[in-house]
């Protein structure tokens, strides 16, 4: 009988594009393919390398729930109603004592 659940080699495995973690390919490999379709391939994987590098500067050795968390609680819920369907805006949320 075939196994009806599926379990990671790892507890935090992630899934990953090219070896990057989603929040970081998410961003860097649409401004690479953009460079790569325009006549400037070179600048444009400059400012794709900056990105990487100021995403994972940002999350210095937290996992990427720590990033979607700072995302959800201080960026505008427009940019995100994709990602959290099912939680409420952060400026409804309250803490209990």
């Amino acid at each position: 009988m075939r196994d009806k659940y599926r379990f990671p080699k790892t507890l935090n495995e992630q899934t990953r594009i090219f070896g990057l973690p989603l929040e970081e390919a998410l961003t860097t490999l649409p401004i690479a393919l953009i460079g790569m379709a325009t006549s400037k391939p070179l600048i444009f994987l400059v400012i794709a390398t900056l990105v990487w590098v100021s995403i994972r500067h940002v999350k210095k050795g937290k996992g990427s729930m720590w990033l979607y968390n700072v995302a959800y609680w201080y960026l505008p819920t427009t940019l995100f109603r994709g990602f959290f369907k099912r939680l409420p805006d952060s400026c409804y949320r309250h803490w209990l004592r």
